[in-house]
């Protein structure tokens, strides 16, 4: 679906009335719940004496409790009660494969016989998963392994800025990049300035510039306002889905001008490919947008989701700006990490990827959330109802009430967000008592494993959701 079309049909969303489920059927929905997982309610109050908030996990549903799983097989996970689910969070777009893939547990078992995770040297994982790589991404010439998504966020801007010897980073208004503190500005919600950034100095994040999504005309103003001056420009980090995997659509030339205006202002390009590396096709967003950045930014789908999952790759003369070791003086990038590289880690990569290959799982995904938003738009115009579903490849949104369509520089806004957003929550609670998981209740991952009667068993429960909402 275009960016017009999608802004059109945000349009009508917005100017439609906001319809919760209602609070008696949202009570019947938690009580049901409460009744057919006992076990995993009491995991819940466990969990809440011993981990602070009661989860580890940012994008769990937590109304009326938080799962705890206990078992997973390609799309379903189980709970303590055996209580059967249809995943379309897939770790957050981590798992494309399908959960507990066998080939792909067979071959790190049989890495782990020989080499376990705190090796501290080189191993021959590393060259192989790194050549698979730079075969699918011509961009990567080096690249060096983190921990996770959010550490290679920060290595990025920490090797662009030793390179260009500059000093901010300019970032878009929405983009997640992590949470490390210089990135923790305007993230999820656009124009939320420091909302999100208790605990963290305001001057962390002082060199941070934020830009609105798909305003071509404010970067370049920004861009030119601080390459003037002494302290300059270091690089433009972006998402290339624009915000969330492309819950905020972006326009259709938008990073093709990113990438001139880099050039323009001698700037380097960081692309954030941590949901978009491998997902949107084996040469990740560069490829399919036909975008080269300077630098490339992975998590955890780079592994299938083991630990520790994250990297940082791009053009040779930028990448040896980095170090591992202590060096007095020059500009070199400073790294560490005990366990970067470690042989689960690479060779979860190279048999990932390498298994992706064989399977056409990005293809398979594909075919499957196209399916799922044709359903979905069947059953929403069925119904007379404003809602759409549209796919970036095996990416799915399906917007309802759509918080972020508003324009959240209008703090007269903010309060008709939230409350769109407790509808679209309450949606995902509801779709969870049928045993279907989502990511926020308005959209999903599909897998390779995803099959025509899972998306029905999806449609089945939307459709009894469609049913409650007044």
């Amino acid at each position: 679906m275009e960016f017009e079309e999608i802004q059109e049909k945000m349009k009508i969303i917005r100017e439609s009335p906001i319809k919760l489920i209602p609070d008696e059927k949202m009570a019947k929905i938690r009580k049901n719940m409460a009744e057919k997982c006992p076990i995993t309610k009491k995991m819940d109050e466990e969990m809440r004496k011993h981990v602070a908030g009661g989860t580890e996990h940012q994008l769990t549903i937590k109304d009326p409790f938080v799962l705890t799983i206990k078992r997973s097989s390609g799309t379903r996970m189980w709970d303590m009660d055996n209580n059967e689910y249809i995943d379309w969070l897939m770790s957050s777009g981590a798992c494309i494969l399908g959960h507990n893939f066998p080939p792909l547990k067979e071959e790190i078992i049989k890495v782990y016989h020989d080499l376990d995770p705190n090796i501290y040297y080189n191993n021959e994982w590393e060259i192989k998963s790194i050549e698979m790589i730079k075969k699918h991404v011509p961009s990567i010439e080096l690249m060096q392994y983190f921990q996770s998504g959010t550490e290679a966020d920060m290595a990025a801007i920490r090797i662009a800025r030793a390179f260009t010897e500059k000093e901010k980073i300019i970032k878009f208004a929405g983009s997640y990049h992590g949470w490390c503190g210089q990135l923790c500005v305007d993230m999820h919600v656009p124009f939320s300035g420091a909302m999100e950034a208790h605990g963290i100095p305001s001057g962390v994040y002082k060199n941070t510039i934020v830009v609105p999504l798909n305003d071509v005309k404010l970067l370049e103003e920004s861009l030119k306002k601080w390459t003037e001056k002494r302290s300059g420009v270091a690089a433009v980090l972006v998402d290339p889905l624009g915000s969330d995997a492309g819950g905020i659509a972006t326009k259709k030339d938008w990073l093709k001008s990113i990438r001139e205006l880099c050039d323009k202002y001698n700037v380097l390009l960081i692309f954030d490919e941590v949901i978009t590396g491998f997902r949107l096709g084996m040469g990740g967003a560069q490829k399919y947008f036909n975008i080269k950045p300077d630098l490339s930014v992975f998590g955890k789908l780079l592994t299938h989701g083991f630990p520790s999952s994250g990297a940082v790759g791009g053009r040779k003369d930028v990448m040896n700006n980095i170090t591992i070791d202590v060096e007095p003086g020059g500009n070199n990038a400073f790294v560490g990490g005990t366990l970067r590289g470690n042989p689960l880690t690479a060779a979860a990569t190279y048999w990932t990827l390498k298994l992706m290959e064989e399977h056409k799982a990005h293809k398979k995904a594909k075919e499957s959330a196209e399916d799922l938003v044709k359903k979905l738009n069947q059953i929403f115009e069925n119904d007379g109802r404003p809602y759409f579903a549209h796919n970036i490849e095996s990416i799915v949104h399906f917007e309802t009430f759509s918080p972020l369509a508003l324009d959240l520089s209008d703090l007269n806004n903010i309060e008709i967000m939230l409350k769109r957003n407790e509808a679209v929550n309450r949606i995902a609670t509801a779709l969870l008592a049928q045993g279907i998981i989502t990511k926020y209740g308005n959209r999903g991952f599909t897998c390779m494993q995803h099959t025509i009667e899972d998306n029905d068993r999806f449609i089945e429960a939307f459709e009894n959701v469609l049913q409650m909402i007044p």
